[in-house]
């Protein structure tokens, strides 16, 4: 068992490493690829999207960055170039105002503007479920979400094994090395244990037009430790502790790009995330309870050298998560109940030579509700949903309660076995964030400020066949969506001019996606549109942030596609595959009148197990292979009018290639 909080997971076949592989299909097919490669890798990470079909999408990208892992999924992008400044986008809204989780630990610790809040690490996780879209009340967040889960002793050893151990080191030309060791081991029928050390040693790299960003050098580390006590087969108890480290010679500004005056503002900077999880699951007769206790620090300390101020913030989150299922097999209308209640404290600080300077912030956050999956036939299922909120601010900027009811209706019809429809209508709630502790001290009471609040409506389609125009299986989804947000806050400027709401903005869009499989050739076509604006402003805003009528979100990505080409070739034990990203020109009022430039993205992969030495995987890969000069549309854009490049520009060609031996 692991710990599904906070989304509903999707049934997945087969876990090996390769983008969108042949044999993630060729699993359930009888050929000779199921028994090749049912034990090549069980190193990968598997992404779940409930708006795509057929997507075992199991990763051997030798990610050092979470966006090699997200940003070819629909409607999702991932901004910063920087392993500091990673940030989830999803339709143009930013990780301040998504739910995040790793583990079930809450990761919304807002610690300074110019990084991100999320501190993780690509290699060790075992699944991603992503929320493109808010449309349970079951989950918070304006625009849905993503849990994060890593890896436990379970997901590793092998049929029969009881102890085991993985080694792995890779390079890439431009410009890193990377190691990792891991040990596991189930001690007996109630007990494992999984230890876990990865580092990442970064130089300065280079842009697609050769350009050198600098602040780039420096090495991340991760420890994990878990344990795992299995009192039956349907009760479970975990804890882990999870250290992250990302220290070295960095710009202080990382979001800015490389080019915004870079030899003034390169320090000896520390950023850190520390994570106690201990989380419970319970199987009863027709009810599965999760639960999630835990505590998340992130500080964030920049050295300005001798004789200077030592400056620190720190955020703080403390909380818990109870969810549970109950399945009521009823004569006339079966049903499936979801109800749980959930609470955070928060506090962020601000030090300067270890006292603090300032009041410390305080936010405490508590949720309850209930949802229905009520089948009134076989073919129609409808969910009516609640949830009640109540946050409270002790900060500078308020000092205030805000509470909501949230309502959310949803229902799926399966037209026959192949084809299903769904619609639905989730009620928002996001409370003010606090801001980043690294400059929370400085900011004015705002009495006037407001909850950001709204709705998110989507209807789709989906088909999903086999034996279609002479391909094994095809499938095909599409998902139509508009979300209104009331008072919008924009959370990258909270650490200048304080907490403030600009206005009601909504965001419209579409994402679909197209899956086959022939034989061992998989594809995988995916295409998003989003449109945002505001469509009021607040004119008492502070002036430098006041918006226009029109004006998109800041974030805005616009139209993207990405293509995924997987073959097997299991007489020689290879895997191939490519990845290709689109990005269209934007042009609209984004962040004071700035154009983004489109860009096209391409990555080939081949992973080969030696069949000498069953153990041993080698995976070569080619990232940006014709050298593009590009930044992603959910990273820092300069305006025309500036006069420097504030533009964070992603790197150049990248050759990779890593090794992995299994004890």
């Amino acid at each position: 068992m692991h710990n599904s909080l906070p989304f509903k997971r999707l049934p997945i076949t087969i876990m090996i490493s390769s983008v969108l592989s042949a044999s993630a299909f060729a699993a359930d097919a009888e050929t000779p690829a199921a028994t090749t490669y049912d034990a090549v890798e069980v190193w990968g990470t598997q992404i779940n999207n409930e708006t795509s079909l057929l997507t075992q999408d199991i990763e051997s990208k030798q990610a050092d960055h979470i966006s090699g892992l997200l940003r070819d999924q629909a409607g999702v992008d991932v901004g910063g170039s920087h392993s500091l400044n990673q940030s989830i986008n999803i339709r143009g809204v930013t990780e301040t105002d998504l739910n995040i989780t790793i583990d079930g630990a809450d990761q919304s610790n807002n610690v300074f503007h110019h990084v991100g809040n999320l501190l993780i690490n690509p290699d060790i996780l075992q699944s991603v479920d992503l929320q493109v879209g808010t449309n349970s009340i079951i989950n918070g967040g304006l625009s849905g979400g993503v849990a994060f889960e890593t890896k436990d002793a379970d997901d590793l050893l092998r049929d029969g094994e009881t102890v085991g151990a993985r080694v792995y080191g890779g390079y890439a030309d431009n410009d890193y090395y990377s190691y990792s060791g891991t040990v596991y081991s189930r001690i007996n029928e109630h007990v494992d244990f999984l230890a876990y050390y990865n580092a990442i040693e970064r130089n300065n790299s280079e842009d697609g037009d050769g350009n050198v960003k600098l602040g780039q050098e420096g090495t991340m580390q991760n420890i994990l430790l878990k344990a795992g006590f299995n009192f039956t087969d349907t009760h479970r108890l975990e804890l882990s502790y999870d250290y992250y480290d990302d220290s070295g010679d960095y710009t202080l500004r990382s979001n800015l790009g490389a080019d915004y005056d870079p030899t003034g503002v390169i320090y000896d900077i520390a950023y850190t995330r520390e994570t106690f999880t201990l989380n419970h699951e319970i199987e009863l007769s027709n009810t599965q309870v999760n639960s999630t206790l835990y505590s998340n620090t992130m500080t964030y300390n920049p050295d300005y050298g001798e004789g200077s101020t030592n400056q620190e913030g720190i955020t703080h989150n403390i909380g818990f998560k109870v969810l549970a299922e109950t399945d009521v097999a009823a004569n006339s209308a079966p049903y499936t109940l979801r109800y749980g209640i959930e609470g955070q404290k928060q506090n962020a600080e601000r030090t300067t030579d270890g006292v603090r300077a300032g009041n410390k912030e305080y936010v405490d956050s508590v949720a309850v509700y209930i949802e229905n999956e009520i089948a009134l036939t076989d073919k129609l299922l409808v969910t009516p949903g609640v949830r009640y909120d109540v946050y409270t601010m002790d900060a500078n900027s308020s000092d205030d309660t805000f509470k909501e009811v949230s309502f959310a209706l949803a229902a799926e019809y399966m037209i026959n076995d192949e084809w299903t429809t769904r619609a639905s209508a989730t009620e928002l709630f996001q409370g003010p964030v606090l801001p980043g502790s690294f400059l929370s001290t400085v900011h004015d009471d705002n009495p006037d400020l407001k909850a950001e609040t709204g709705i998110n409506y989507e209807v789709g389609l989906s088909y999903e066949t086999i034996d279609f125009v002479g391909m094994d299986e095809f499938g095909f989804s599409v998902t139509l969506f508009e979300t209104q947000i009331d008072d919008y806050i924009d959370n990258s400027i909270t650490g200048k001019v304080g907490i403030e709401n600009l206005g009601d903005v909504q965001i419209r869009g579409v994402e679909s996606s197209v899956n086959l499989r022939k034989g061992l050739f998989t594809s995988r076509l995916t295409y998003a549109h989003s449109d945002s604006e505001y469509t009021d402003v607040n004119e008492s805003a502070n002036a430098s942030y006041v918006k226009t009528v029109g004006q998109a979100l800041d974030n805005e990505v616009g139209d993207s596609f990405s293509l995924n080409l997987g073959y097997t070739f299991p007489s020689i034990n290879v895997n191939v595959s490519w990845t290709s990203m689109v990005t269209l020109d934007l042009h609209k009022d984004v962040s004071e009148d700035t154009s983004k430039a489109g860009y096209d993205v391409h990555d080939f992969s081949v992973q080969w197990r030696l069949a000498q030495v069953r153990d041993l995987t080698l995976t070569a890969g080619i990232d940006n292979i014709f050298n593009e000069q590009y930044a992603s549309h959910a990273s820092h854009y300069s305006s025309l009018d500036s006069d420097s490049n504030t533009t964070d520009y992603e790197d150049g060609r990248k050759i990779k290639v890593s090794a992995s031996y299994q004890f």
